[in-house]
Parts: structure tokens; C-alpha cells; sequence
């Protein structure tokens, strides 16, 4: 055989057992694969699992749409708890609003104490949040065309967003901005405040009643507040008093 057709032969010889070193790899590859997705269905079945996602079912926002739960911490880790047929779950630190990143504490049994495990998860959250309608000026009052409803990740909304609960929309009508927001900016509660139906030295009627009699007095304000609040109002007498206000001009006695 002469140099050349052993150096071709040599180059098909490599050629070959490149091609089945790499089909191996890929056939690997699949395995691996298949695998990783029989052990996501082995640890959803685990009770330890199910703990964690009736925690997290507990505690999502009420305008949940939809959520994903992604498990940060090795299932590995967790090999002590699969024995154990009654799992408590419990966050480390309960969340304002349920999204992102969060810690959960897993124990086995009544006793939380013994050997508790931690587990990092990942919620993300989608659901409904109010957004204002148009550019609106400070110390606007909101009416509900104002306002309307956005869908979106829950995780990216500020602290005080307002979710699209009946309550807040009911809440937030008749309340002024603490300063300018633009179109489509998140309503969030620390940005409101109640119109200010009273000022300094506003004459107030003060109503009181009760079984078989009614009395009405005159004040004179000596604070400035909103329906609902406390102030304290000064009586012809100079009798300094408290009282709450009910409506503009009319308050009755502070309990």
C-alpha cells in the first residue's frame, strides 16, 4: 500500500470516529434531556412541592391572572423532606405582594424548629393594576374615567401601586393627586391624599344626639382636615373641643 492511500485511509478512519463521537454526544444530549424533564415531574410530585405551591396559591395578589413558580434552590437538597408525609411551608418573611424572588422555610410536621429547610423560589406574577387615563394635574380629584385598568407583570409595579381590587377603585374616587402624573402612570396610594373639606378658622355646625334629644353648637376650626378626620375646634365659649368631621361644614363629637 503506498503513502498515499494509507494517509487517505487514516484521514477516513478519524472522519468516521468523529462523526460517531459526536453522534454519541447528541445522542446525550437527549438523555440528559429526558431526564431533566422526569425530574421536574418527580419533584412536582413530591409533598414538599405541594407545600410550596399552596403557600404560594394563598398568597397571590387578588387581580391574579396568571403565575409561574421557578425553583431556585437544587431539588437535591431537599432529599430529607420526601419521607416525611406531612410538610409545613411557611415564608421567612411574609411579603407585602407576592413577586420575585422570596424565601420559603419547609419543615416536617408540627415542629417547625427541627431541621428546617429553605428554598428560594421565583414567582412571577401577572394581574390587573390601575393606571390613570390622561395627564393630571396636582391636587386633581379623581372621577372613575379617570382611572382604568392595565394588565402586566406584578413584580415591576412600584411598592404602592394600587391593584384593580373593587375596593381601591371604589377608594380612590373623590381622592386628589399629591402631584402631576402623566397618561398611563400607576396609581400608587402614597400619591393620594382626601380633599381637604375644612380649613383654619372655618365655622363648623356640630351635631350631637342621642336617645330623646339633639344639640347643635357652633365652632370655630382650629386645624384644617378631610372627611374622617379629628380636629379640634374652639366653642363660643373658648372651650376647646374635638370633633370629626362628616361632611364639609358639619362635624360631630370625637368619640
Amino acid at each position: 500500500m503506498g503513502v498515499a492511500t494509507l494517509k487517505r485511509t487514516n484521514l477516513l478512519q478519524t472522519c468516521a470516529l468523529v462523526a460517531l463521537i459526536a453522534l454519541s454526544v447528541g445522542s446525550c444530549r437527549v438523555y440528559a434531556s429526558e431526564a431533566s424533564d422526569l425530574a421536574k415531574s418527580d419533584v412536582a410530585q413530591t409533598n414538599w412541592y405541594r407545600a410550596i405551591m399552596q403557600l404560594v396559591q394563598q398568597y397571590l395578589p387578588a387581580t391574579t391572572t396568571s403565575h409561574k413558580v421557578d425553583l431556585l434552590t437544587p431539588a437535591e437538597t431537599l432529599q430529607p423532606l420526601l419521607s416525611c408525609p406531612n410538610i409545613h411551608a411557611r415564608f421567612t418573611r411574609e411579603p407585602q405582594r407576592l413577586a420575585g424572588r422570596t424565601m420559603v422555610t419547609l419543615s416536617c410536621g408540627d415542629n417547625q424548629r427541627d431541621n428546617p429547610r429553605f428554598v428560594q423560589i421565583d414567582v412571577t406574577v401577572t394581574g390587573n393594576y390601575l393606571v390613570v387615563t390622561r395627564d393630571l394635574a396636582a391636587k386633581h380629584t379623581l372621577a372613575r374615567n379617570d382611572i382604568t385598568i392595565e394588565q402586566g407583570d406584578l413584580g415591576r409595579l412600584p411598592r404602592y401601586a394600587l391593584l384593580a381590587t373593587p375596593k381601591a377603585m371604589q377608594q380612590v374616587i373623590g381622592q386628589q393627586l399629591r402631584r402631576a402624573l402623566s397618561q398611563h402612570s400607576i396609581l400608587q396610594e402614597n400619591l393620594l391624599t382626601k380633599p381637604q373639606v375644612v380649613g383654619f378658622g372655618d365655622e363648623l355646625v356640630i351635631e350631637a344626639s342621642g336617645k330623646g334629644f339633639q344639640i347643635t353648637r357652633t365652632a370655630e376650626a382650629m386645624d384644617t382636615g378631610a372627611i374622617g378626620d379629628i380636629i379640634r375646634v374652639r366653642l363660643n365659649n373658648k372651650q376647646l373641643i374635638r370633633v370629626k368631621i362628616v361632611a364639609p361644614g358639619r362635624a360631630e363629637p370625637a368619640q
